[in-house]
């Protein structure tokens, strides 16, 4: 009984403790997932959560250069918008201008003709004999 007692107590030791071969098929295991693991992480490219970036599929790209030209196109759209606003008011400041130029030329034209007929009314008259102006101003004392 001694025997049949020592081959239960063996047979349960063997039980519990793995064979060499399983303990090889653990280690080629472990070693081919760490090695997957490692260049999985040595990748360039590679994201920072350790997983590998997909690349892009040919309509994510094309529907992403497509978001970007309607981007650009609207940003475009908005600035010859406001270089058009500013032409405006750039255009309207010079019609003003022009009319207020015409308006002083046209003052100036008048002035000037007043004054030629002012002129011309003194050269008319004969210079008085009595009262010669001084060529000099006098000055005044206080």
């Amino acid at each position: 009984m001694v025997d049949a007692s020592f081959l239960r107590q063996r047979q349960s030791e063997d039980d519990a403790v793995p064979s060499n071969l399983q303990l090889w098929i653990f280690a080629v295991a472990l070693a081919v997932i760490l090695t997957g693991l490692g260049f999985a992480l040595l990748q360039p490219g590679s994201r920072s959560d350790g997983a590998a970036a997909l690349p892009p599929t040919p309509a994510l790209a094309r529907e992403q250069v497509s978001n970007e030209l309607l981007e650009t196109t609207r940003g475009l759209q908005m600035t010859q918008q406001q270089a058009v606003d500013q032409l405006q008011v750039v255009q309207d400041q010079l019609a003003a201008q022009k009319a207020e130029t015409k308006r002083l030329s046209e003052q100036i034209a008048t002035v000037t003709a007043k004054l030629e007929a002012l002129q011309q009314s003194f050269a008319e008259f004969p210079p008085s004999s009595g009262a010669a102006p001084s060529s000099q101003p006098k000055s005044r004392r206080q």
